[in-house]
Order: C-alpha cells, then structure tokens, then sequence
C-alpha cells in the first residue's frame, strides 16, 4: 500500500467480517471514523481464508458455527451463481470475493458510515472533496502471487438492490434531522 506505520488502523478477525451485533467492529469503525476522520476503508479478504473455507464444510465447528453464519448467508445469497461454478477451488475463491463485498455493504449500512458520508457530500463545495467520505474499497489478496486486487464492484448499483442499505441517511433526508459527526 505504500504507507508508513501510523498510517493503516486495522481490525481483524474471522473471515473478515462485519456483524452488527459486534461491539468490536462498531467501536472501530466509529474510533475510525469520527475520531481518526479515516477517509478509506477497505476491507480485504484473502484467498487461503479458513473462515470462508470451513464455512463451506457440513461439519460442526462449535462455537465458530455462530460466526460463520454470516458467510453461510453470503453463500445463501449467492447460491445460484456460485452452485454454477463447478470447480470447487474456483467456487471457493469466488465465495471469498462474494464475502468481501457483502462486508463493505455491511459497513455502508452502519449509521457512523452513513453520517459520516451524508455530512461530507453535504460539505463537498466547502472543503472542495469530489466525494463523500470514507470511501469503502472491496479487496483481495492473493498469496499465491502477493498481489493486494481491488475488486470491481460499484457500490451504487449493487446498493439499489438492498432497500435498507441506507436506512439512516433516509430517516435523516425525510426529517430534516441535523446529522451529528
């Protein structure tokens, strides 16, 4: 990436993922957010990923089951493209992809996110952005070359098929809520 220490404020766990419930990744997210003022946040996964790999096994991991449910969802939402790939390894680097975006969409829809990115596009001609911020960036790395790939995704197409996606940006619009940082 091409940054110094101090630079990247990272947080890691299972299969990368982003749950609601997760005091963890909110507090980070909104330490990250309101407090650091990040303007990126990427989520990487990684194609040797044992979350998204037992995830696909019919065995009973234990207490992970819990947190796997999330990719199993991921699965489940995508169950016909990925039953159509017939490589298993292929299918599998696919899920992986899959996972990656579903978690950025997970992080569109947290409300520090959304505040945060409504009161930056409002503030755009003051601070002269050509973007609300942060920026969520889809991406994988391949250890098999080294190489970090941002994946091709556009946000707002695939966010038109999620009719909550921006819940709290809504409820702010329609009743003219101030929108705290």
């Amino acid at each position: 990436m091409g940054l110094g220490p101090g630079e990247v404020f990272v947080h890691r766990n299972i299969a990368n993922m982003v749950v609601n419930s997760d005091m963890n990744i909110n507090a980070v997210l909104q330490y990250a957010v309101q407090y650091l003022n990040v303007k990126h946040i990427i989520v990487a996964g990684h194609y040797d990923c044992g979350g998204v790999k037992a995830a696909m096994e019919a065995k009973d991991l234990g207490l992970v089951e819990n947190w796997l449910g999330g990719v199993r969802d991921v699965y489940r939402l995508h169950q016909h493209e990925l039953d159509s790939i017939e490589d298993i390894s292929l299918r599998y680097r696919r899920l992986v992809e899959l996972n990656v975006v579903e978690q950025c969409l997970n992080i569109f829809q947290t409300g520090v996110v959304q505040r945060k990115r409504l009161r930056t596009f409002h503030d755009r001609a003051e601070t002269g952005a050509t973007f609300a911020t942060p920026r969520v960036h889809a991406m994988v790395f391949d250890p098999s070359d080294g190489v970090l790939r941002k994946l091709k995704v556009n946000f707002k197409e695939v966010g038109r098929n999620y009719s909550l996606l921006c819940r709290t940006v809504r409820h702010l619009r329609a009743h003219s809520v101030s929108h705290p940082s």
